[in-house]
This record gives C-alpha cells, sequence and structure tokens, in this order.
C-alpha cells in the first residue's frame, strides 16, 4: 500500500504537470510535447544499460546518440545510435553501433551536424591504459562512413570529456587532458574537417569539463576555472571566444558566481549565447541556500549580461518576502516543506542535475532536470522528472515550465536538438524497474 500510495501520488503530479505545460504560455507561442518513444528494445547488448545521450539534427532527421552497457570496472560499453525522424518516430530499430572494437569502455558521446554527415565523438579506453578521444562520421541515411575512428586525442596520458560543435567549415573538438607531468588539466581544441581530416591540436586554457558552442559568427568555449587549485578549482567557470581554427578572440572571462554544477551552453545566431547551470550541489541542512536552474545570457563578446539578475544567497526562511530572482528556470522556494529532521529547508521539488540547450528562432529552448524529495528519510532524492522553457536571454518564459517527462519512473540526463523552424527532440535516461533505457519526445514550438 506504501508503494501504491507513492504511485498514485506520482500519477497526480503527472496529470497536473501536464495541464499545466498545456496551458503555459509567456509571449508568442507555446510547447507542445510529443508522446515518448523508447529508441531502443531490451534485446540489445546493453541489456537495458544505457545512459548519457546526445542529439543533433541534420538532413530532416535527428542523431540520437549513448553508451551501451555496463561501463564500469570491467565493462565493455559501447556508443550506439538511431536516427528518429521529425514525426518522433526511431527509423533504425536494431540500431547503428558507432565504432565495434572487443576491449575497453566507450563512454559520454557529443554529437554534431555538419555539411552531409554527423560527427560523434566519445572518449575510449580500448588501449586500456588511458583514455583517448576517438570520432566517427555518419551519414544521414545511418551509414558510418569511418572504417577506423578518427583518432582525435590519442596521446599519452588522459584526454577525457570531449565536446563538439559545428561551424561555416566543419567541426570543432574540444577536451581535457594532461601534458607530460603536470597535474593540472589544459582544455585542448582541434579541427575536423567534412572529410574527417583533423588538423593540428592547440592548447587553449588550463581547465576541466569543457563545452563549445557556436552562435554563427564565434565559438564561446565554457569551462571549469582550475587554476587555483585545491577545493576552489570546482567552484567556478571561465569563458572565451574562438574562432573556427580554435584561435582565442578574447581574454578569459570569469564567472565566479555561476557554479559549474551540471551547466550546458549553446549559441544563438545574431545574439551571442545562453548558458544553464545549477545553483547548487544538493543540501538538505540549508548552508547553500536553495536550489535552483539558472539561466544566463552572455554578449557576443562573450561577457556575461550587464542586466542580468544577481545570483547572490539568501535565505527565504529568513526573508520570506525575498522571490526567486527573474533568471531562475526553476527554483524550490514557495513549494511545499518536507518533515524531516535533517532538512531544515527541505522542499518537494529539487532542481538539480542534467540540462540542455538548443537555439529556435528568436529564442533558446532549454530541458532540464528536477527530483522530488522524498524516500525513507523525506530527505532523499526520488523520481526524476524532466521540464521545459523556452529562453529570451536569460529571461525565461513558459510560467513554471512544461512537464516533457514527468512519470514514476525515472526520468534523467536529457539531451536536445532543434531543426530551427520550431521542431526539437528531447533524448534522456528513463529508469524503470532496474532498467535503464533511451526514451525521447518531440516539442514543437506553436
Amino acid at each position: 500500500m506504501k508503494h501504491a500510495g507513492r504511485r498514485l501520488l506520482f500519477a497526480t503530479e503527472v496529470v497536473v504537470l501536464a495541464i499545466m505545460g498545456a496551458r503555459a504560455t509567456a509571449g508568442e507561442g507555446r510547447i507542445d510535447v510529443g508522446d515518448e518513444v523508447v529508441l531502443m528494445s531490451d534485446d540489445r547488448p546493453g541489456k537495458a544499460k544505457r545512459g548519457r545521450p546526445a542529439v543533433a539534427f541534420g538532413k530532416g532527421a535527428f542523431l540520437v546518440a549513448w553508451q551501451e552497457g555496463w561501463h564500469g570496472d570491467g565493462g565493455n560499453s559501447r556508443i550506439c545510435a538511431v536516427r528518429v525522424g521529425l514525426d518522433g518516430k526511431a527509423t533504425d530499430a536494431k540500431g547503428i553501433e558507432i565504432a565495434p572494437c572487443k576491449t575497453g569502455v566507450q563512454e559520454n558521446p557529443r554529437v554534431a551536424f555538419f555539411g552531409d554527415a554527423f560527427l560523434v565523438v566519445w572518449q575510449d579506453m580500448r588501449n586500456e591504459k588511458d583514455c583517448d578521444i576517438l570520432g566517427a562520421r555518419v551519414s544521414p541515411d545511418g551509414k558510418v562512413l569511418d572504417a577506423q575512428p578518427i583518432a582525435i586525442a590519442a596521446g599519452p596520458r588522459t584526454q577525457a570529456v570531449a565536446d563538439v560543435a559545428a561551424d561555416n567549415e566543419g567541426f570543432l573538438v574540444v577536451w581535457h587532458g594532461f601534458q607530460g607531468e603536470e597535474s593540472a588539466a589544459k582544455v585542448f581544441a582541434r579541427r575536423v574537417g567534412p572529410d574527417g581530416a583533423a588538423g593540428e591540436p592547440v592548447v587553449v586554457t588550463q581547465g576541466a569539463t569543457p563545452l563549445i558552442a557556436w552562435n554563427g559568427r564565434d565559438h564561446l568555449l565554457v569551462c571549469v576555472d582550475v587554476s587555483r587549485g585545491g577545493a576552489r578549482a570546482s567552484q567556478h567557470l571561465k569563458m572565451q571566444r574562438m574562432d573556427e581554427a580554435g584561435k582565442i578572440l578574447s581574454s578569459e572571462r570569469k564567472a565566479a558566481h555561476i557554479r559549474p554544477y551540471y551547466t550546458s551552453v549553446c549559441g544563438v545566431p545574431g545574439k551571442g549565447w545562453v548558458l544553464v547551470s545549477a545553483r547548487t550541489v544538493p543540501d538538505f541542512w540549508g548552508w547553500s541556500g536553495p536550489a535552483a536552474q539558472i539561466g544566463y545570457s552572455i554578449t557576443p563578446e562573450g561577457m556575461l549580461a550587464g542586466d542580468s539578475p544577481s545570483d547572490r544567497y539568501y535565505d527565504p526562511e529568513r526573508e520570506p518576502k525575498v522571490v526567486a530572482p527573474a533568471n531562475w528556470l526553476d527554483t524550490s522556494l514557495g513549494k511545499k516543506r518536507v518533515p524531516t529532521p535533517f532538512s531544515r529547508i527541505g522542499k518537494t521539488i529539487w532542481p538539480y542535475g542534467g540540462s540542455a540547450l538548443s537555439a529556435d528562432g528568436p529564442y533558446c529552448v532549454a530541458v532540464w532536470q528536477r527530483y522530488h524529495t522524498g524516500g525513507a528519510t523525506g530527505a532523499e532524492l526520488v523520481n526524476g522528472d524532466i521540464m521545459a522553457r523556452r529562453v529570451d536571454g536569460w529571461k525565461p518564459l513558459d510560467k513554471d515550465g512544461v512537464a516533457v517527462a514527468a512519470s514514476a519512473a525515472e526520468e534523467l540526463n536529457p539531451a536536445l536538438a532543434g531543426n530551427g523552424a520550431g521542431k526539437l527532440l528531447c533524448a534522456y535516461e528513463k529508469i524503470d524497474t532496474g532498467r535503464t533505457q533511451i526514451a525521447a519526445r518531440t516539442l514543437q514550438i506553436q
């Protein structure tokens, strides 16, 4: 009965969120969410152990890539993909294995489209010594174009956490790695042409977990600032503009008040970039203030927009009249409290985890993950959902957001891409009864 009560509660929440999403409008237009499609059946090699989806759009279809199978110690995960049409239906029933091999783990895929091919990049441990960055092109009809993966970063020591963006000439891939005996990570960049030929690697800056986004004129590199070292190294972001060749166009812009938790970024042609980040790690003791997913606007010069609201700490119990800043896409403020001895400011909603962005027309669409609090103690993060809003600069539209995936299962780690004409695909992990599948829904901007 206890579990039946939880399922009834979640089912009620789904109905409420669905109604909220259908009516959520702001400015011109709204977001309509399509039916869910599971992209791969359980008889695949991964046996329902899947994760980290990535998606891009090109030539009338989306390509969704993910890691298939166990990727921990002794694992043998592989990068797989399917194409999904604008109608939201998968066209590769058996999936596409991007780079078959017999040993090692492949994980963390990213994907972009240019010209006549998608480029999928990932981190690979087939040499069983350290991690390399490899890539492969996939045609719009689902054919892998490279018999052997493109060695983007395969030198000594570890190269990991790649990202890729398409621009006017091809692709720019970034990752972090180490040189010589150095203990601090550096960010590298390398061109990959439409024919798969790789240029010379370039050292960009000292940093980790880089992201790259193209706005039609320049790339914006966003990474974690590791120059301070120690515990503070994971507390700040920095940004730089680059051209198609990876040449630095601006000095580093440090954004000390943006926490680098599950950050995502995308370019908006003619307007610069939009960045979304979770405000704080889960904290049920109230030391870090309320949870939130926050949107930021980056100017074409690579600077935070001057009119962006503050991200200062405040305590909603001590300052009950304070409202969330206008650029907070999703916050726990004002939600019903969870009675628990472990938490002073625990809420029923905890916006935390992965996010993704895609430009579409004058707006950018953001999707993000949030949890409910509950479980045996009342202080556990349970039942992750995926939400969406349109964003105009740092200003979120669609009041309260639109529920993309909000069932009794866990929906986590969203990925998003659009066709530039109002149709987007959101892919995500769906965890139910011990199985992790990759699911997707279309989003239509009306």
